[in-house]
């Protein structure tokens, strides 16, 4: 009767009875999940690793390139600084200037898109003589004035000791922008009133007579800037080359500097794209006196990590799948196990209740034979002192055996 009732019982019910059939499924979940899951990280980590180094390499190339065009206009300021250093006079320089100019001009333009625009030479910090495309030869801008010493920073300049690449710094009475390149030009032994045949006879720069534009001690003085302008706006519209490969390439991007002309701390130049604020590679931009860094930002990896996150849960539901699937099976398999043995018992019951019932028949049988033989003496001696009912039941008698023995 138990193993009737379990045999009816619903598979929920025949788990409770035997947990052990969960072992299988449960170890078929773990190895598919963990197989699986190694494989999909282990790809999806190496496809990470190659778009980040991409992303790295295009930001390399980009930094590379613009510091390139920007170096037309540092290589003009420090060969016009060597012809400073061999001769300081003032007439010597003014007599030789447009022609050097010019030459350095033509030089400097025929790289890039980030064209010099202007070339000057500045004595104590007055630009005394220019050629280019922005001021007449006759502006004498004062870089040392109080009301644009913040936006030029000289002094920063002249801390350096070498070539700076500055701004981006507005032009004189326009709203254009530009990046200045100077390189400071500093004499020893010299007198603390030497104004090098300056025709103004301007000793020093505006307000600083003494350090760092003249040290008694080392008798060391300023002469001035050599001064070359490039302008911005083409790059603080994100309009170069190396930007726009940038975009084409599906990465968005964010130029910034260490120190920005006017804030007098950090900020942006030029920044394009979806998601500009990210950051996946970032390269310094390798320009004198100054530190910029150019990062790059692949949507790509985004969709790496979406992907590899979608691929993880689709294996732990077709793990689950499995898993259950090979459950039903063991449960279903375990009921008709279960069903068998109920039957096989039936069967042997029946048999059982076979055998107990030919015994009965024989003995039955038996019983009508001995019946027969009374019945047929009685017959025999007398049939006509018996009653017609009698007679009847004896003929029923009759046919029975004789149906009995024909089944036998």
């Amino acid at each position: 009767t138990n193993q009737r009732v379990a045999g009816a019982l619903p598979l929920g019910c025949l788990l409770c009875k035997h947990p052990h059939l969960l072992t299988a499924p449960l170890i078929l979940f773990c190895l598919i999940t963990a197989l699986c899951s190694f494989g999909i990280v282990h790809a999806t980590n190496h496809s990470y690793d190659l778009e980040e180094k991409q992303a790295r390499d295009a930001a390399v190339s980009a930094a590379d390139g613009i510091a390139k065009q920007l170096s037309s206009a540092s290589r003009a300021a420090l060969s016009m600084a060597a012809v400073v250093r061999m001769n300081p006079n003032w007439s010597f320089l003014e007599s030789n200037f447009e022609v050097l100019a010019k030459e350095l001009f033509r030089q400097s333009n025929e790289e890039g898109n980030l064209f010099l625009r202007e070339l000057a030479l500045i004595p104590f910090g007055r630009v005394s003589a220019n050629y280019g495309t922005i001021h007449d030869h006759h502006t004498h801008t004062d870089l040392f004035s109080p009301e644009r010493i913040e936006s030029t920073g000289p002094y920063r300049s002249m801390e350096q000791r070498g070539l700076t690449v500055n701004g981006p710094i507005p032009f004189t009475n326009t709203e254009e922008r530009a990046f200045a390149a100077r390189y400071p030009v500093f004499f020893n032994d010299s007198d603390e009133d030497e104004s090098w045949g300056h025709p103004d006879n301007i000793t020093h720069p505006t307000g600083c007579p003494g350090p760092p534009c003249y040290n008694p001690a080392t008798r060391e003085k300023f002469w001035g800037f050599i001064g070359g302008v490039v302008s911005a706006e083409p790059l603080l519209a994100g309009d170069n080359v190396h930007l726009e490969k940038l975009l084409s390439d599906d990465l968005s991007y964010s130029l910034t500097t260490s120190f920005l002309a006017g804030t007098n701390g950090p900020g942006t130049l030029v920044s394009r794209g979806p998601k500009p604020d990210k950051v996946t590679a970032s390269c310094a931009v390798d320009l004198p006196g100054t530190s910029w860094v150019l990062s790059v930002y692949s949507p790509r990896l985004d969709e790496i990590v979406q992907l590899r996150k979608g691929l993880l849960a689709l294996v732990v539901v077709a793990a689950f799948i499995l898993s259950g699937l090979l459950l039903l099976l063991l449960l279903c398999s375990k009921r008709a196990s279960v069903l068998l043995q109920e039957q096989l018992v039936t069967n042997k019951l029946l048999q059982e209740e076979k055998v107990s019932r030919e015994a009965l028949l024989g003995r039955q049988l038996d019983l009508l034979a001995c019946f027969e033989q009374t019945t047929r003496r009685t017959r025999n001696l007398s049939r006509s002192k018996l009653t017609e009912g009698q007679i009847k039941t004896l003929d029923q008698i009759a046919t029975a055996r004789a149906a009995i023995a024909d089944v036998r």
